[in-house]
Parts: structure tokens; sequence; C-alpha cells
């Protein structure tokens, strides 16, 4: 049962403030992660597993002629990854 709760708290996480977007197009956009995190604990455990928090993800896009603001405030954060290939984001823009 402890496995379980463990479980549910690492999901919350994962889906917890963060914006996704994969295969788009963002052109004369301004993107900005104002996010606030305070008492925060994202993990990424295991192999390929990924948990963020707070975070803007850009993946397989094309960004032009874009501003990117990080103005993301952090406090007492513990962030962790754990394992091969494993990532672990607070308040950060990833664009790949």
């Amino acid at each position: 049962m402890k496995t379980v709760s463990f479980a549910a708290v690492v999901l919350m996480s994962v889906v917890a403030g963060t914006a996704m977007a994969e295969g788009s197009k963002i052109e004369k956009s301004t993107i900005i992660n104002a996010s606030k995190n305070t008492l925060t604990n994202t993990q990424a455990i295991g192999r390929n597993s990924a948990a963020h928090t707070g975070s803007i993800s850009i993946v397989g896009s094309k960004v032009e002629k874009s501003t990117l603001i990080n103005a993301s405030k952090n406090t007492l954060t513990n962030t962790q990854a754990i394992g091969r290939d494993s990532v672990a984001t607070t308040g950060t823009i990833d664009i790949r």
C-alpha cells in the first residue's frame, strides 16, 4: 500500500503545473514561465522517467521570432533525477 501512495504523489507531481507543446509551430509569441513553487519535491526515478513541476516543455516544435521569459520562483524545492535517462525539472523552460 505504501508503494501505491508514493506512486500517486509522484504522478500528481508530474501532472501539476506543467505546460507542454509537441509538434506545433510557435511563431511571434511570448512564452512566460511565472510559476511559483514552494515546498515542492520533484523526482524522476527509474529508466526513461520524467517529472516536471512548474515547467514549460516544448518538444519537436518549431519556435520562431518568439520571446522566452523564465521568471520562475522556487523556494525550498527538492529536484532529483535518479536512474538512467531520468529527468526532473522545477521551474524550467525546455525546448528540444
